[in-house]
Order: C-alpha cells, then sequence, then structure tokens
C-alpha cells in the first residue's frame, strides 16, 4: 500500500475509534477514489452514515463498495452482509458472484460469506461460496451445516438431511444443525434423534446460548411420535428460554397498530412501469401461506419470490430513516410525510422484479412476495403499488397461534414465546386487518386455509380470477397438506392461550 494513503487509513481509523467522526469521515472520503482502499473506505462511510442518522447516504455507499474492484473476499463478505442489511440484496449477490470468490485459496471468508448469504435466505449464493471453501480443503461439519441449510431453503430435502446428518457425525452438539435436521421429515419410532437431542442438552444445560433450538427441535420430533406430554414440556422449556433472550415490548407494538389504524389512505391511481408485478400474501407466519405459496407457484404465470424484505427498506430510503426490516413507529411516524408513493412503488419494483425469474423459463406476469408481516404495510402498498394484488390467509386462530408458538424464530417475532403475549399481537393483527379490508373493499382477498385444504380447485380458482390469471389444471395437486386442529393434542396447556383470545379463538372471518 502506498504509505501517504495508508497514512490516511490509519488516522481515519483512529479518529473513528475515539469517536471524532466528522473527522473520520472526511479521511474516509479522501480514500474513497483509491483502488486500494475504496471499498474499506465507501464501508466505514455507510456505517458512519447510519449512526448519523442518514439513511440514503448508508444506503449510497455501501453500493459504492459493492461496485469497487475488491479481490480480499474477506473484504467481499463485509460489503456483502452491509448490502443485506440495508435491502440491496441484489447488488450483494452480484457481488457474491465476484471472481475474487471462485479464485480464492482461502476457504475461511468463502465459508463466512456462504453463512451470511444463508442468513439472508440467498441459498444459491452461499452453497457457490460453501461449495467453493470445502473444495479448498475446508469439509467441517459448520459447512455441512450451512450447505444442509443452504440446500433446504432450495428444496432439496434428501441433499439437506445428508449434509446434516454428516455436520452431526460423532455425537457433536450443533444446536442449528440439530434443529434443521428435525424439521426435514416427520420422524419415526424406527428413525429420530431424540435421545441424541436429550444427549445434547444434558451436555451444553440450559445457560447455553443455543439450548433453546435443541428443546424446539425435541419438541417436534416427539411431537411427531405422539409423545404429546413429553413433547410440551420441551416446548414449554424452550420457550421460557426463548423469551428471556428475546425483547418484546407489547406497549410499543400497540402503539404501532394503533397508528396504523389511524391512517387517512387514498390508494394510488398512478400506473407502474411496466412488468411482472407482485403479488403480496399477508397474514400471520404459519396461517397457511406457505401452502399457497406452494398451489400458486405452480401456475406458469408466476414466479415465487419468497420472502422479502424490500416494502420497508424502501420506506426506510423514502424516509432517509436507517434501521431494520421491520415496520416500527418511528418509521410509520415519518412515513406521513411521504408524498411521492409512485417514488416508492418503482423502487419496490426496481428491488424485486430481478427475482421474477421461473426455472422452466416462462415470463411471469405476477411473481409472490410472501413476507407475511407486509399485513401491516397494507396502507402503504395500496398508495405505492396501484396494480398489486393481495391475498389474506387465514387459518383457525387457535392453530395459527400454537404454529407460532411451536416455531422459534431467526430473530422476528419477539411475542410467540409467551401465550399471552401470542394472544394480544393476534388480536391486534386481526383487528387491524379488519379495518384494511374495510378501508380497501374488493382490494384484499381472502383465502381460508379450510377451504384451500378442503376445496382446493374452487379456492384456487377463485384466487386466480382475483390475480387476473386462467385457470390451470394441475396446480391444486399438492400433496401433503398441514394438518388442522393440531393444537387440541396440547388443549389443556394452551388455556392461558385460549382464555386471552376470548373470543377470538373461535372466529376467523376477517
Amino acid at each position: 500500500m502506498q504509505t501517504a494513503p495508508l497514512d490516511t487509513w490509519q488516522t481515519a481509523e483512529r479518529d473513528l475509534g475515539e469517536g471524532r467522526r466528522d473527522d473520520a469521515r472526511a479521511a474516509y472520503l479522501a480514500l474513497s477514489d483509491n483502488p486500494a482502499f475504496a471499498a474499506l473506505a465507501q464501508l466505514r462511510l455507510s456505517l458512519i452514515a447510519s449512526a448519523d442518522g442518514r439513511g440514503r447516504d448508508a444506503v449510497a455507499h455501501a453500493l459504492a463498495a459493492g461496485q469497487a474492484h475488491i479481490e480480499d473476499p474477506d473484504i467481499i463478505e463485509m460489503v456483502c452482509k452491509r448490502l443485506l442489511t440495508l435491502g440491496e440484496a441484489q447488488a450483494a449477490v452480484a457481488l457474491a458472484r465476484a471472481p475474487a470468490v471462485s479464485l480464492s485459496k482461502r476457504p475461511g471468508p468463502l465459508a463466512q460469506l456462504g453463512r451470511t448469504m444463508i442468513d439472508y435466505t440467498q441459498p444459491q449464493a452461499a452453497l457457490r461460496a460453501l461449495r467453493t471453501a470445502r473444495s479448498r480443503g475446508w469439509d467441517s461439519a459448520r459447512i455441512r451445516c450451512f450447505i444442509g441449510i443452504a440446500e433446504h431453503q432450495l428444496g432439496n430435502d434428501d441433499a439437506a438431511e445428508g449434509e446434516l446428518e454428516a455436520a452431526l457425525e460423532g455425537g457433536g452438539d450443533f444446536p442449528r444443525a440439530a434443529r434443521a435436521l428435525s424439521s426435514l421429515r416427520k420422524q419415526t419410532p424406527e428413525r429420530n434423534h431424540v435421545e441424541a437431542l436429550r444427549a445434547s442438552i444434558a451436555r451444553l444445560g440450559d445457560t447455553h446460548a443455543d439450548v433453546a433450538q435443541l428443546y424446539y427441535a425435541l419438541f417436534k420430533e416427539l411431537d411427531d411420535l405422539d409423545d404429546t406430554e413429553a413433547a410440551w414440556q420441551a416446548l414449554d422449556t424452550g420457550m421460557r428460554l426463548r423469551r428471556a433472550q428475546v425483547h418484546y415490548d407489547g406497549a410499543a407494538e400497540q402503539a404501532l397498530f394503533d397508528h396504523l389504524q389511524r391512517l387517512k389512505v387514498e390508494p394510488g391511481t398512478h400506473t407502474e412501469s411496466e412488468g411482472p408485478m407482485p403479488v403480496f400474501v399477508v397474514g400471520l407466519p404459519r396461517s397457511g401461506t406457505a401452502l399457497l405459496e406452494r398451489f400458486l407457484a405452480g401456475h406458469d404465470r408466476i414466479a415465487n419470490a419468497g420472502e422479502l424484505r424490500d416494502v420497508v427498506y424502501q420506506m426506510r430510503w423514502m424516509c432517509d430513516a436507517p434501521g431494520g426490516p421491520n415496520l416500527d413507529l418511528a418509521l410509520a411516524q415519518r412515513a406521513d410525510a411521504i408524498t411521492d408513493w409512485a417514488e416508492l412503488g418503482e423502487r419496490y419494483l426496481d428491488h424485486t422484479r430481478w427475482r421474477a425469474t421461473r426455472a422452466d423459463g416462462n415470463a411471469p406476469a405476477c411473481y409472490l412476495d410472501t413476507q407475511s408481516a407486509n399485513f401491516l404495510n397494507l396502507g402503504y402498498i395500496v398508495r405505492a403499488l396501484p396494480n398489486a394484488r393481495i391475498v389474506h390467509m387465514i387459518r383457525d386462530p387457535m392453530d395459527t397461534c400454537f404454529s407460532n408458538l411451536k416455531e422459534l424464530f431467526a430473530s422476528a417475532s419477539p411475542h410467540t414465546y409467551d401465550q399471552e403475549e401470542m394472544a394480544d399481537h393476534y388480536k391486534r393483527y386481526r383487528q387491524l386487518m379488519a379495518h384494511w379490508t374495510a378501508m380497501f373493499p374488493g382490494r384484499i382477498h381472502q383465502v381460508r386455509y379450510a377451504d384451500l385444504v378442503n376445496e382446493p380447485e374452487g379456492t384456487t380458482r377463485a384466487l386466480l380470477e382475483h390475480l387476473g390469471l386462467p385457470w390451470q389444471a394441475g396446480i391444486d395437486d399438492v400433496a401433503s397438506l398441514r394438518a388442522q386442529g393440531r393444537w387440541r393434542r396440547y388443549e389443556e396447556h394452551l388455556a392461558p392461550l385460549r382464555q386471552r383470545l376470548g373470543s377470538y379463538a373461535y372466529s376467523a372471518r376477517s
């Protein structure tokens, strides 16, 4: 490295470490055009912009870092992670394909890049990095675990199972691999991991940061084996341990829902740019959205883009408000000042249409955004995207809530580890959806889980009509439909949930 730029870099790092952000920013800007320092300097500038509350600058600097010439896979991983954190997934995936990744002789950074891509649900990019790391001689349990998770995200469960089994060979304690393995299929008396899970729990102890994952895996396997009493004890312990790890503020959530229900919304009337249009599938997690996704993805004019976070990320850009992928009250309040809803819509389309592809090569008319939490954002979606379709998936309240309670979520849904908190969230969701449905008559098409299971053809025909698509034979032929009424196996233990739900436990009509 040249001496003068290196001195500037070291000065900038010292200034940043000692809290002199303005001085550090000036030094990093001086390095932003230097090929040897550009990527790291832009990365630092992005972080400083976020700390200063300048969301648009944070994105601009991260994109500039991604466009710089980078040969170091460690830096590629850091920039990819930053881009993903800011909602710039397409740029991150493009950077992960850089020649420096496939040509790298160092497996460690490649493995970390693969893990980052998995954490942000980019399994194809993850597999490229992880397989390259393996070919460079790094064939560890961790690599096998992450390859297995990536294969599962791609729907290759047989390959996933082999990798995850290999990750756990020798009786090692790897909670993430164990939980992923348990989820792949229904366990049987002849083939299960119950004793291995119990042994791992005993070795790690309840104070271990990841042991809750083992309890959730143990619940799943014991539930499969119909040992419901032992299963509940595992789930109850897992919920208690996980609740102690997450922050959930019910009052803050109520304030957000109250704000949304006070919005005066006029649906947009502008015309979006040409191209496939999004179909937003909303509801609560575990309400049947994945099942509906499988039905619709079989239609040759529909692409499945997955659970996208782009509505909130683009709202943050519009509001110049850095932050995470979930709507909060501060962002909702700032969004009240948005005037150019067409720009928000176009930014969403620009950031998501690249995902509207099909393996069979057919050109889709629309693509699915199955981020269920977009039910919060419907007031923004109808203003920004007048031609987008909205589908609300509804399932039995107790089934929905229980399905959430028995799922360990990576970072979202902190209300799902306590029965009463889950009930309160469910009631807020129902009230908000009733509000949107009344405000936007005819705009939200409701699909009931029971109807999809019991009358798949009629239900999908009505839905396709709402989407403006023709019926296609065979799309209603989906095997292994999810069972209904599973919560009744644990009815006695779920009394606090049912009592807190009150009348909401019996009806899901809106």
